[in-house]
């Protein structure tokens, strides 16, 4: 599992902290730290891994994501799987050839984005995300591409894959350093267009792979299309799911070839005050662990559960203090990589 460490930081988490949960590489977002502090301020600290104190792997996304969050996502108020959204009007709506997002522009060379902070327009493109991830310093970085929207038809899926081809290259070209680059397999929905993805991006020489853009309208044609792609792709490299890793998903991405992913869900879900424990999920916002003296998961050996009792943490989140944050994101990380250390022994026993 990969940890989203958006802004060179695993939300209220020193990074002494986040390697004592298991962490074993992080993902940083070039689009966010492009804005601040910048990648020239970050240079001058010789890259991420010194600017942050993390002596561990670091990736960095491209900036493609943006592409869909900043774009339709925020437009439609969907996310890369349709079913979480249905009911939602906007939801319904499709994005056909030819249409933009209403805060971005798309353009064959690369996208205009307006700067959530001031406003002002950047600019990025191939080019630009590659130099912005080399200057960033990060071990493996990813091609820019477009992450797609689930409502998607064909025909705007189709120009969009051929425009997200042509910046891989591009961004193959424009790589001048050492680094690892991954390149993503696009295609949203469609088993002919992933297909064609796939043994494109297998073939331009990438170090690795990333499966990226929307996954269906279910958990179901996520993995169709983990089926379709993965066995196209080049066994002997590194497959990355972008964006997905529920407890319920992880076992099923594994066994489906998937090597590493990133996801929000235990650092987001920390910050709301639930719990990730071997009973299931615990919210410590509610009154009835005020007075409960076990420990957050009596099965769980991290910092959290070994020295903190539900009865303070409850009290923490409920009187909204920071210290109450850090301990559940503490805990969720550590047990998510518990949660993924034990499906790797499963592998090494041939059950998985």
């Amino acid at each position: 599992m990969v940890p989203v460490a958006t802004q060179a930081s695993a939300k209220t988490l020193t990074s002494e902290m986040l390697a004592g949960t298991g962490t074993q590489v992080i993902i940083a977002n070039t689009f966010h730290l492009h804005l601040k502090p910048g990648e020239a301020v970050v240079a001058k600290s010789r890259g991420l891994h010194k600017f942050m104190n993390w002596r561990r792997p670091i990736m960095t996304d491209s900036g493609g994501f943006q592409i869909f969050s900043l774009g339709f996502g925020r437009d439609l108020n969907v996310g890369k799987i349709l079913k979480y959204f249905e009911g939602r009007p906007s939801a319904n709506l499709k994005v056909a050839e030819g249409r933009q997002p209403n805060s971005i522009k798309i353009l064959e060379t690369g996208v205009f984005f307006k700067s959530p902070i001031d406003g002002r327009e950047i600019f990025i493109g191939p080019r630009e995300s590659i130099a912005i991830q080399e200057k960033l310093g990060a071990d493996i970085m990813f091609a820019f591409d477009e992450c797609t929207p689930p409502t998607a038809t064909r025909a705007y899926i189709e120009a969009s894959l051929a425009r997200t081809h042509r910046w891989a290259q591009t961004s193959l070209n424009s790589r001048t350093g050492k680094q690892a680059l991954f390149g993503i397999v696009q295609g949203s929905r469609f088993k002919p267009l992933r297909e064609l993805s796939a043994r494109l991006i297998n073939r331009l020489g990438f170090d690795g792979f990333g499966i990226g853009g929307d996954l269906g309208s279910s958990k179901n044609s996520m993995q169709k299309i983990l089926d379709w792609t993965l066995p196209l792709l080049d066994e002997a490299k590194p497959r990355h799911l972008l964006g997905i890793g529920s407890l319920e998903d992880i076992p099923r991405i594994i066994a489906a070839g998937i090597d590493t992913f990133d996801c929000t869900i235990p650092t987001h879900y920390a910050r709301r005050g639930i719990a990730f424990t071997s009973a299931g999920r615990l919210n410590l916002a509610s009154a009835i662990f005020l007075n409960d003296q076990k420990a957050l998961d009596p099965r769980c050996q991290c910092p959290t559960c070994l020295g903190y009792r539900r009865t303070y943490i409850s009290h923490l989140i409920r009187a909204r203090e920071i210290t109450g944050l850090v301990l559940l994101t503490q805990h969720n990380l550590f047990y998510f990589n518990q949660f993924v250390a034990t499906l790797r022994e499963r592998i090494k026993k041939g059950i998985l």
